[in-house]
């Protein structure tokens, strides 16, 4: 199986697990997991493919896919961040996908990033 397929496995296996479903569309579906794929070869772990992952896992543990913000930004907003994990009712009406706001504090962003550039 390719890196690929097992991430897709995946991503199936923990909406699932948690009651939620997968992006209703194909084509950014298959983006979000190439940038997981990517994420993980790069860092060595899952960090959400839509935000500035700083490569050492302590100050990414909160944006390890699924996030830490996944569960309270479905029950709000019906989607994480990035828009992998939905509700049933954007599953079933995809027009609804879009933008919601960042739920991670603007300090573990700045941390993050911070320790980026000290590399």
């Amino acid at each position: 199986m390719s890196e690929i397929e097992e991430m897709r496995q995946y991503v199936h296996n923990i909406a699932e697990a948690r009651g939620w479903h997968v992006c209703p569309d194909d084509s950014f579906l298959e983006d979000l997991i190439e940038g997981l794929v990517t994420n993980k070869e790069r860092y060595g772990y899952r960090s959400c493919p839509c935000r500035e992952a700083s490569g050492k896992k302590e100050y990414d543990k909160d944006i390890i896919c699924p996030c830490r913000y996944a569960e309270p930004d479905i029950e709000e907003h019906g989607m994480c961040y990035c828009g992998l994990y939905v509700s049933k009712e954007i599953k079933e009406d995809p027009s609804k996908l879009g933008s919601i706001p960042e739920r991670r504090p603007k300090e573990l962003i700045e941390k993050a990033i911070g320790e980026k550039r000290e590399d």
